[in-house]
């Protein structure tokens, strides 16, 4: 504390000295480890985020996402993993229920000021690095990406953070997570902050890390490790915050800044509490109520219901089906299903996108209205962007018509799936893993633009290209069915000048954004994510697509331009061009040869 006094009188600045003081906390209340050899309880959602918003390179936020970016970073993760023979357990997050709309809808607003920025950002300007925004379709690559490499996973009904304390508990485990509430949860082995777990510095089949412990904080504060949730409620989380007006700041001796003062002086305070002769529950209860009336405030049983959930953290339960929850915790079924039965309720994520125009989310009304049908049969509350603003809705669902209904008993789920995304056309000559994105393609490009732009003709034929291109490499395989039978396989030649091509425009960097072209593709990823959970919903009666394979937003956004498009239909040949002939004569798009103005506008 010395050091951070004489720092202050430097007058640096607030991020450097907020570097300084997370430097000092860390070296006081954690130690370094290499893990090895280990279990290790991964909470899924922070290592998503974590992964694709601090690879190197950089993975793309502005142009939609991409997946195969993404899914080769995931996969290093796990390999690392192997390596040093550290056993994971994935652990991922569903619906965090009623008790955190109020956070969850404030989250939705600052998310929205974050695509803004990104989306407004000069193509060569550096997008700050709060700015980040997930692409719509990530959680499912990485499930998906789970499930192709054998990693034991679960997916929760509800909040993560129970389930992540008990496994790690039960299985003498540490906890690998951003999640700053296992500061406070009564982790046996420890938590691992992800920032800290230097896993690209695995040497010898060690990975260096950091290891906290709450025992270790509660001796440096002197403070009874029954009042944790005391201080984590008090302090402000996801469920409350205890506006004190400086009261504990002024109570603290270090010379950090305001926020930091505040804490001190609450941990300083809660540690001169008298707890004699009181069980756990007592001394919660005694400490928050010193704490509330030191600040004037009267108890409430938001504070009461907070601690609680640090205490005792109770797994969710849902009033679905037991079956469904058991297709929903396996992956098998998206977790949207739970907010929609349990609470009629639907986030939509703020998209980076065209600001000018209606959400992008509009474009995929319709397909939700039936995903919506299918599991209430009534209103479901959608909260999303409206102009620059959050706003809510109610959204009548769509029931099954009587002649879909004798379909769904029939189990004739594909029909049903053809009359909900309205695609009429022979899909018998398309590869399997292209039908789905083929049916939403259509559903996209034919029913939402009625009069199509130059620019939506060119995100089609970019799409159209690169369902055709594998970017894998030769050594994976297209399969195709149908009269085209027996089954073909599309190898991909070392030498064959398409891929050549799209891996040139794949490793160039996007300096013409348009926002419009962002929009579209944007549509387009609303779309496809409804339709994939749909899909799931009825059983899968259209084959699953490889998520990570459906979107790589650099490379479509470099594609959609008229003369590369031109240039790069010269170059296709065999299978490729002859599925390219077949999409495009499913979707009968306006074609680049037909010459297509390019004068009118976005």
């Amino acid at each position: 504390m010395y050091f951070l006094r004489q720092l202050k009188k430097f007058n640096l600045p607030t991020p450097t000295m907020m570097q300084f003081y997370t430097a000092i906390i860390e070296s006081i209340l954690t130690s370094s480890i290499t893990v090895e050899k280990t279990g290790l309880i991964i909470d899924g959602n922070a290592l998503y985020y974590s992964l694709y918003y601090t690879s190197d390179p950089k993975l793309d936020q502005r142009c939609g996402g991409d997946y195969p970016g993404f899914k080769h970073e995931v996969c290093k993760f796990f390999k690392t993993l192997q390596d040093c023979e550290v056993n994971p357990y994935v652990i991922l997050d569903g619906d965090s229920g009623p008790e955190k709309h109020e956070h969850n809808v404030s989250r939705l607003k600052y998310k929205l000021k974050k695509a803004k920025t990104v989306a407004e950002t000069e193509p060569d300007g550096t997008v700050p690095e709060t700015c980040n925004v997930l692409p719509p379709l990530v959680k499912d690559v990485f499930i998906e990406i789970l499930r192709e490499k054998g990693i034991k996973f679960k997916v929760c009904l509800g909040e993560a953070d129970p389930e992540v304390v008990s496994e790690a508990n039960q299985q003498q485990c540490a906890v690998l997570s951003i999640d700053k509430d296992f500061y406070i949860f009564d982790v046996h082995k420890g938590f691992l902050y992800l920032d800290n777990f230097e896993w690209k510095k695995e040497e010898d089949g060690k990975i260096p890390a950091k290891i906290y412990t709450r025992s270790t904080f509660c001796e440096h504060f002197k403070l009874d490790p029954a009042l944790m949730p005391v201080f984590a409620s008090i302090a402000g989380n996801d469920y409350s915050r205890l506006e004190d007006y400086g009261a504990f700041a002024k109570e603290s001796s270090s010379p950090g800044e305001c926020s930091i003062k505040r804490l001190d002086g609450m941990l300083g305070f809660l540690s001169k509490v008298n707890l004699d002769g009181l069980d756990d529950s007592q001394k919660r209860e005694r400490a928050l109520s010193k704490a509330l009336n030191h600040v004037g405030k009267k108890e409430n049983q938001t504070f009461k219901l907070a601690i609680q959930k640090h205490v005792k953290p109770e797994k969710t339960s849902s009033k679905l089906p037991p079956w469904v929850c058991k297709k929903v915790e396996r992956g098998e079924l998206t977790t949207f299903v739970t907010s929609v039965v349990d609470w009629k309720t639907i986030l939509l994520t703020p998209l980076v996108e065209d600001f000018s125009q209606s959400s992008s989310y509009t474009a995929a009304y319709r397909i939700r209205q039936y995903f919506y049908g299918l599991l209430t049969g009534g209103e479901v509350t959608e909260y999303g962007r409206d102009g620059e603003e959050i706003k809510y809705y109610r959204v009548p669902s769509i029931l099954p018509s009587s002649d879909e209904q004798k379909q769904l008993r029939l189990q004739r789920l594909n029909e049903v799936l053809r009359l909900i995304i309205k695609y009429t056309s022979d899909l018998e000559n398309i590869p399997d893993q292209l039908k789905l994105p083929v049916c939403v393609t259509v559903f996209w490009f034919k029913k939402l633009q009625h009069h199509p732009k130059p620019e939506t003709v060119n995100c089609l034929h970019a799409l159209l290209l690169w369902l055709v291109c594998e970017p894998d490499g030769p050594e994976k395989l297209l399969l195709v069915s149908g009269s085209l039978a027996p089954k073909l396989c599309l190898t991909l030649s070392v030498e064959d000048e398409f891929e050549r091509k799209m891996k040139a425009l794949k490793d160039e960097v996007v300096r013409n954004w348009q926002p419009c072209v962002a929009h579209a593709f944007s549509q387009w990823q609303c779309c496809m994510r409804q339709s994939l959970h749909l899909n799931q919903l009825l059983c899968s009666p259209l084959p699953e697509p490889q998520c990570a394979r459906l979107y790589c937003g650099p490379l479509l956004h470099r594609l959609a331009d008229e003369d590369t498009i031109k240039q790069l239909q010269k170059t296709l040949k065999g299978q490729k061009k002859e599925i390219y002939k077949n999409l495009k004569t499913i979707l009968n798009p306006t074609t680049t040869e037909e010459g297509s103005s390019s004068e009118e506008g976005c």
